[in-house]
């Protein structure tokens, strides 16, 4: 009998899986950048895969994707949110948050479910996503990462643990300017700082487009910050930790493909990641031992 994904550990996989692109995730980032130019049949075939995420009387998942002005990416991530396998009735909702461009003309092409958020910024996003939606589960998903067919259970499977509380999977990103080893090899640099906030700290390695909590945790604890403009994801982890453990799910059926453009923000690949790790340095010591956290005032 074949190993189930989920029992493989992280130094059971190919090392030359860190430097290649899958064939699965060039399917679908293969897409045209100019979505008006994907062909027919393949709108086609991701609506129909998307169907079954709609109109879900009772569901036990729901995938929840903030987007602002994401015409260029956003085709790509319902493709591949189209492939998903799961064992779970599952809802998908995408918060429209003000978009300028064709993020809603490709909602409504697709039929995808989505809502329009006014106040502007990502937590308000993820707010009112969180305030929305009906699962047990809430998988968050963002709009330019491209999702393996078993995100959704591997995300379920950790969280039927009930002393977890949030979980998280692991990424790669996908080259637009840089090339996939270089990339590849500052993931395995930065992967030196996860390990370190780990188990202390382990709230700082929870990103947006790839984490999970159980609704009624996330509503225990108060929700998103919306008083924040960035790191809406570590803060909600950092309030779900008081709840339960975060875990990080560490084989593939979790791992998430995005693009490189923030790391692009910094110039440079190298000196994104000394910009990082200048930054931690004086959080090491946090990492290392116990240091009190903000506390959530329950609602």
């Amino acid at each position: 009998m074949a190993q189930p994904l989920h029992d493989i550990e992280e130094n059971e996989q190919p090392m030359m899986s860190r430097f290649l692109i899958p064939g699965w995730v060039k399917y679908h980032y293969s897409l045209p950048d100019n979505w008006r130019e994907t062909p027919i049949e393949r709108i086609q075939e991701i609506k129909e895969g998307l169907k079954r995420f709609k109109n879900v009387e009772n569901p036990v998942v729901s995938i929840i994707i903030p987007a602002y002005n994401e015409e260029g990416y956003l085709m790509k991530t319902l493709s591949s949110i189209s492939k998903i396998k799961t064992n779970f009735p599952t809802e998908l909702f995408v918060i429209n948050n003000n978009s300028t461009d064709a993020t809603q003309e490709i909602l409504d092409l697709l039929e995808v479910n989505s809502y329009l958020e006014k106040l502007q910024g990502v937590s308000f996003a993820r707010q009112s996503g969180l305030e929305r939606a009906r699962g047990e589960y809430i998988v968050n998903a963002d709009s330019d990462s491209i999702y393996p067919e078993t995100w959704v259970d591997a995300h379920v499977a950790m969280l039927q643990d009930k002393t977890v509380s949030c979980s998280y999977g692991r990424y790669s990103f996908i080259p637009t300017q840089n090339n996939r080893i270089s990339l590849g090899f500052y993931e395995m640099m930065a992967e030196v700082i996860f390990r370190m906030r780990m188990p202390h700290k382990e709230y700082f390695n929870v990103m947006g487009f790839n984490f999970s909590f159980r609704r009624a945790d996330g509503i225990q604890v108060g929700g998103y910050n919306t008083k924040r403009k960035v790191w809406e994801d570590g803060w909600m982890g950092m309030l779900l930790k008081q709840v339960g453990n975060i875990k990080r799910i560490n084989d593939q059926g979790a791992w998430v493909w995005t693009t490189d453009r923030r790391l692009l923000e910094d110039g440079s690949l190298s000196v994104a990641f000394l910009r990082r790790v200048s930054g931690q340095l004086g959080r090491i010591y946090g990492y290392l031992f116990p240091v009190k956290d903000y506390t959530f005032k329950p609602r």
